[in-house]
């Protein structure tokens, strides 16, 4: 499907073509004047050798001949008006077949994006199992009470700061982690297992959140969250092993790490890697407690539906009020074309009507001419009209005489 743009500038292309054969005025092609005039041209060239019914038959046949002539060029420019018409007519059809098909894809999907909307905020309304009847009913251990407060959402300076802050303290650990496996790696894969170790340790924490947040809210308890307690246990045991072994492993003394830590044995902590060790953890515990309560406090999927899918809904139905704007649109283009249409044909019919009604004159002016014709002789000055004034008479030049005498 071509986009909305593309479709809205041929609509308004063919509207304007449209306005412009609209404003084409239908030619007058009668031509009474023209006829009359061939009329007395055969009538001057045959009268003078008298009236009879084949001089009759000559001029009705010029009529008939010069209506049948009238008839096709008006077809002929009927025909041609038609075949633009009808090429506009094709345009707008399609853009009009193309908005319905539009129309009823996306009104579907507004119409599924609302039920949806619906859905999520009866989930959010009101959770699991309905609230107990009477006054002396006892609450279900799985029931939960909906906070419609929480289709408000979270501000997004809120969430841009706790993010923020969470990945300056990933930053943070990227430094405390490449100090630790600097003691056991060369330098040229140091790197992405950092970034490796950071990432992951932060996405434990986060989900370690998420799943005590989804146990408090079904379950009502957050000691029966297995999966989140299991998952802070592991976030836990990876902080702890880094920590001692930031404090046991010794500084490596060349380029081999791996060589100097099995060579070296264990080696006593000093004060310095002592109060790095434990600034590694502190520094570990406060990235994973940022990432625990961005988990804890991000909102349930209930929540997440019904603010994905009001976006959704804010963006789509204004596409869809100006396809239907479009589509009425090319719908009255297309009443117009047709009105149009007909409108042109009864136009060329009327001329095709004068065009007859213009050879019933000129029929009836010959038919008085002829009459005038077939008088008495007293009434050729009609035949001198037609036929032209005659030639006058050459003079004769007078004959030479004897010469007269001078009279002295």
């Amino acid at each position: 499907m071509p986009k909305d743009w593309k479709r809205r500038a041929e609509l308004r292309r063919t509207a304007k073509r449209l306005r412009r054969l609209s404003l084409r005025p239908v030619p007058a092609m009668a031509g009474e004047d023209r006829l009359r005039q061939r009329v007395r041209r055969q009538l001057a060239g045959t009268a003078r050798y008298g009236i009879d019914d084949s001089v009759v038959s000559a001029v009705h046949e010029v009529i008939e001949s010069h209506v049948v002539e009238m008839e096709v060029e008006i077809l002929r420019r009927h025909t041609a008006e038609e075949v633009e018409l009808g090429k506009a007519q094709a345009q707008i059809d399609g853009l009009v077949t193309q908005y319905d098909h539009d129309e009823e894809s996306r009104g579907g999907r507004i119409q599924e994006l609302k039920y949806v909307k619906r859905g999520a905020r009866r989930g959010v309304e009101q959770r699991d199992t309905p609230m107990p009847a009477g006054p002396d009913g006892i609450e279900e251990a799985g029931y939960q009470t909906g906070n419609v407060g929480e289709l408000a959402g979270r501000g997004l300076v809120t969430m841009v700061v706790l993010y923020v802050v969470l990945a300056l303290a990933m930053v943070a650990d990227l430094i405390t982690f490449r100090q630790v496996v600097e003691r056991m790696l060369n330098d040229a894969t140091v790197f992405p297992l950092v970034v490796a170790l950071t990432v992951t340790t932060t996405y434990v924490a986060h989900l370690a959140g998420e799943c005590l947040r989804r146990a408090r809210e079904t379950r009502r308890r957050i000691r029966r969250a297995v999966l989140g307690w299991g998952l802070a246990g592991v976030w836990l045991a990876m902080g702890l092993g880094a920590f001692v072994f930031r404090l046991l492993a010794p500084a490596p003394p060349s380029g081999d790490a791996a060589s100097a830590w099995a060579n070296a044995g264990p080696a006593p902590a000093d004060d310095g890697q002592a109060l790095g060790a434990v600034l590694m953890l502190l520094l570990y515990g406060l990235t994973g407690a940022i990432a625990l309560t961005a988990g804890y406090h991000r909102p349930r999927a209930e929540v997440a539906q019904y603010t994905r899918t009001s976006r959704r809904l804010r963006r789509a139905e204004p596409r869809h009020g100006a396809l239907l704007r479009d589509a009425a649109e090319a719908r009255a283009l297309r009443a117009q074309l047709d009105e149009l249409r007909d409108s042109r044909k009864r136009q060329y019919a009327v001329e095709i009507d004068r065009c007859r009604s213009a050879a019933r004159r000129i029929r009836a002016e010959a038919a008085i001419l002829i009459r005038q014709l077939r008088l008495e002789p007293e009434q050729s000055w009609l035949r001198r009209r037609l036929s032209g004034p005659r030639p006058a008479p050459a003079q004769s030049e007078p004959e030479p005489g004897p010469p007269q005498a001078r009279e002295d």
